[in-house]
């Protein structure tokens, strides 16, 4: 085989592998609140989701959470919405709030006139979260439309739990 052909097929299972690996890991959450909506329609959602847990035996109450949730925003309005990814937070059931660590968040997405915008958002917490445990994705920042900030309440959710070899779910 050429140099060229072997590096083509590389970058071929490399990028297959890479675009493959989030859809499979991503999965419906055990329990979910469905969508929640402002009083005008935009719709917050959560879709699938993966929860990954590593016990820290060394440091009990402080594992370390992973979680993805694959995110869905409808506009049924007739003007556009801007989405700013770095706006949500993952509410834990011990009442704390964790900021996105998704790369690029800080860069807006635009919504159109009824249309759906579908992105993942990835958090990661030590102590707080945990996959058995339910989490509300919120929206305090999140939406604006124009200079107007959209008021869309939290989707609680409980996680899907890893699956086993992936992190150690409690």
């Amino acid at each position: 085989m050429t140099k060229r052909k072997m590096s083509l097929l590389f970058f071929a299972a490399t990028f297959g592998f890479a675009a493959l690996a989030p859809a499979c890991g991503l999965r419906p959450p055990i329990k979910n609140s469905g969508a929640s909506r402002a009083p005008d329609g935009i719709q917050v959602a959560v879709l699938r989701q993966s929860c990954s847990q590593t016990v820290e035996t060394e440091e009990p109450g402080n594992d370390l959470v992973e979680t993805t949730v694959e995110v869905e925003v409808r506009n049924p309005t007739a003007a556009p919405i801007a989405v700013h990814r770095d706006g949500f937070r993952l509410g834990a059931s011990d009442g704390s709030a964790i900021r996105t660590s998704t790369w690029f968040a800080v860069d807006g997405l635009s919504v159109d006139p009824g249309q759906s915008q579908t992105f993942e958002l990835r958090f990661m917490s030590r102590g707080g979260l945990s996959c058995s445990k339910e989490m509300a994705l919120e929206s305090p920042a999140a939406i604006t439309r124009g200079t107007e900030l959209v008021k869309v309440g939290a989707v609680t959710f409980v996680p899907t739990h890893a699956l086993s070899g992936y992190g150690s779910s409690t």
